[in-house]
Order: structure tokens, then C-alpha cells, then sequence
């Protein structure tokens, strides 16, 4: 499993699109499995910054994370490409086992 995090506002390209359409298209691109966008309602990263929901009444970014789903080789071999994409944020892959796969043809 990769996990992308970064902030709702950061963008990639030109022109300009939200950094996690760009990561998921690059996923996407790559043949990556699965990928998913997730908006946090609080976090903070290395600058020790609170980044909350807009329901919270706070104008700041809410975090996102992009987490995908492939064999560990798959992601590794996309990382030249997204690496780049994250000027703020962290890039973590976590190892894991497929318990079920459904609704898509062979597991990964």
C-alpha cells in the first residue's frame, strides 16, 4: 500500500489541477491497481500545522491522502513519477497481505 499526504489546495501541471487528481492520473497511467482519495477532518505534518475541515470554521487546507493498492515492485516503480509532484507532504509504503479482492479480476 502506498499513502500520498499532502494538503487539499496543493496543485501539479500546467494548467494547474488539485496534486491528487495528478497523482491518481499518474496512477492510473502506471497500471497501479486501485487508488483512493481521502479528505482528512484534522491533521498536521512536519510543520506542526493544524489543518482542519471547513466545517470546523477554519479556513485552512484540509489534508488529503491518496492511498493505492498494488504489488510492492508496481509501487516502487511509480515513485520517479510522483516523487517529484510532492514538494509538502510524505510518500509511505506499507506492507500488507490481500484478505479479499472482489469486483475486479485477479488480485495484484
Amino acid at each position: 500500500m502506498l499513502l500520498v499526504f499532502f494538503d487539499e489546495s496543493d496543485t501539479w501541471g500546467d494548467p494547474r489541477i488539485p496534486l491528487y487528481e495528478a497523482v491518481v492520473r499518474v496512477l492510473l497511467e502506471e497500471g497501479i491497481a486501485g487508488a483512493t482519495v481521502v479528505r482528512g477532518v484534522l491533521g498536521y505534518g512536519a510543520a506542526h500545522k493544524l489543518t482542519q475541515d471547513a466545517f470546523s470554521g477554519s479556513t485552512a487546507d484540509r489534508p488529503v491522502m491518496v492511498l493505492s493498492i498494488d504489488r510492492e515492485e508496481k509501487l516502487r516503480a511509480v515513485l520517479p513519477r510522483l516523487q517529484p509532484m510532492i514538494t509538502e507532504g510524505l510518500v509511505f509504503l506499507a506492507g500488507g497481505e490481500v484478505l479479499h479482492w472482489a469486483g475486479g479480476g485477479a488480485a495484484a
